[in-house]
């Protein structure tokens, strides 16, 4: 599933350091970590699954890398952003073998802007890659809870997903339909959303290292279960990551 990120990152690293390369006296932060995640999957078929990979972030006063983005701050509200999003359901990942003679749900490049107000943050992302020609909207507000030896922040969200971006995700083609006999029926879905709630806690182990953690559970609206190759109309995540600060830098 991960085959092509590591190329994709050292292609936005191209991207940045070329940039990088016109900013003069920014101060930066430089991250390494490494996060593994537990997801379980609404598609059928699908059983939970774990992935641990290792990410780099880079945050100047005008530039930002983090994973396989790369973006821009246009002020202290607003950043805009390109990003590699990986494949959204990979049909070999499921044990029905009607589902496996589907298509692959790819992701590709994605153009975002985002507008932080405080609490609220929004989100546009529409899709440039020409697997979907779709956009989603979001809108999160986080809240912190406690602050002490450690940060707790509860958050909740909403996102739309258009037409095209949730036939792209849940639709079942005639031909896709025809290569299982007509075992999974054609499908055609509209417009979705969903509902995000979720919990953080970020722990400093010491000066360098912090250990974060976030429980997300995600519930979908009532058509997306109505697809045939959804069995459920929610799921949940964990997230642990381990981070490594450098000092501050500055680009000359």
């Amino acid at each position: 599933m991960y085959k092509h990120t590591y190329k994709i990152i050292l292609v936005l690293l191209t991207i940045f350091s070329t940039g990088s390369c016109l900013a003069q006296n920014h101060s930066s932060n430089f991250e390494l970590g490494f996060f593994t995640n537990y997801s379980t999957s609404i598609y059928k078929g699908v059983d939970s699954g774990v992935e641990s990979l290792p990410f780099l972030s880079y945050d100047s006063d005008s530039f930002f890398l983090q994973g396989t983005s790369i973006g821009y701050h246009a002020s202290k509200e607003i950043d805009f952003s390109l990003n590699y999003n990986e494949s959204f359901f990979d049909p070999s990942n499921s044990d029905d073998n009607n589902i496996k003679k589907l298509d692959e749900r790819k992701g590709g490049l994605t153009a975002k802007s985002t507008i932080e107000l405080g609490v609220l943050k929004i989100e546009l992302e529409q899709d440039l890659s020409g697997k979907s020609d779709g956009f989603s909207a979001n809108s999160l507000i986080s809240v912190p809870l406690y602050h002490g030896s450690y940060t707790l922040i509860g958050s909740i969200g909403y996102t739309y997903n258009s037409e095209k971006l949730s036939q792209h995700l849940y639709s079942v083609s005639f031909a896709e339909s025809t290569r299982t006999s007509g075992a999974i029926a054609t499908h055609t879905s509209k417009s979705t959303h969903y509902t995000t709630y979720g919990i953080s806690m970020i722990k400093p182990l010491s000066e360098k290292f912090t250990l974060s953690t976030d429980l997300t559970h995600i519930r979908f609206s009532d058509n997306v279960e109505a697809s045939p190759i959804v069995t459920k109309n929610n799921k949940t995540a964990v997230e642990v990551i381990l981070i490594y600060s450098f000092k501050t830098l500055k680009i000359v």
